[in-house]
């Protein structure tokens, strides 16, 4: 596969300033299996055919390093660039079926949702990620302050990035998710390490009453096609 050199987030925003209604949609499938090597190798060969036929503007993988939910977790993802695109695509398509033929390892989908993508992030060919899930009444008032703790975090130079989704089905609807990521794990650590620093502290004093912290897990994750 040619090497993934574009990002998600370009992408997106170019896309969405052409059609300013569209909202960014992934489409996240949890599933289990003991062979992770196996179906990694599956979704790497088959995601270039299944992006180009669901219209889908990324697909990869990702894996938990601590904090799964279920051991044997694996998370397939998938942007697209609108609910439109989304809601059209058939996932039980001539080319999907046929590639999940082609699949020889055993795996239980444990879930499969959709998210909507409220702060767009960049998306490299690989990274290291910090998620959380939270509860929160007041949607608007946490997001900007998180805009306001990675703003800070971009002036101070930890190097991460920070992706936002809202639950859009099943069990984690209206749920806020968000995403730290970084190239390297170090980096990733260094941020996380910020925590306990004041200027931190202060920011996120600002909304902590907002949310509640309901589940946090960290994950490496691999970006196996985009839409050309």
């Amino acid at each position: 596969m040619n090497k993934i050199r574009s990002t998600f987030a370009g992408v997106l925003l170019t896309l969405m300033a052409n059609a300013s209604f569209a909202e960014g949609v992934m489409n996240l499938i949890t599933l289990n299996t003991n062979d992770p090597a196996g179906y990694a190798a599956w979704a790497k060969e088959s995601a270039p055919k299944i992006v180009e036929a669901n219209d889908a503007m990324a697909m990869g993988l990702c894996s938990p390093t601590s904090g799964a939910q279920v051991m044997g977790d694996h998370y397939l993802w998938s942007f697209f660039e609108s609910q439109e695109k989304a809601w059209a695509s058939d996932p039980m398509n001539p080319v999907v079926r046929g590639e999940v033929a082609k699949l020889d390892v055993d795996r239980t989908i444990r879930t499969w949702d959709n998210w909507r993508i409220v702060r767009p992030a960049e998306t490299t060919e690989s990274g290291h990620y910090y998620n959380m899930y939270v509860e929160t009444d007041d949607v608007a008032g946490y997001l900007a302050g998180l805009d306001s703790m990675i703003a800070e975090m971009d002036k101070r130079g930890y190097g991460v990035t920070m992706q936002v989704f809202i639950g859009d089905t099943g069990e984690t609807v209206g749920t806020v998710m968000i995403s730290l990521g970084a190239s390297d794990a170090a980096t990733l650590g260094r941020a996380m390490d910020a925590r306990t620093e004041g200027w931190f502290t202060e920011i996120v004093s600002g909304f902590s009453a907002q949310r509640k912290m309901v589940h946090g897990f960290s994950m490496t994750c691999d970006t196996y096609a985009m839409a050309g």
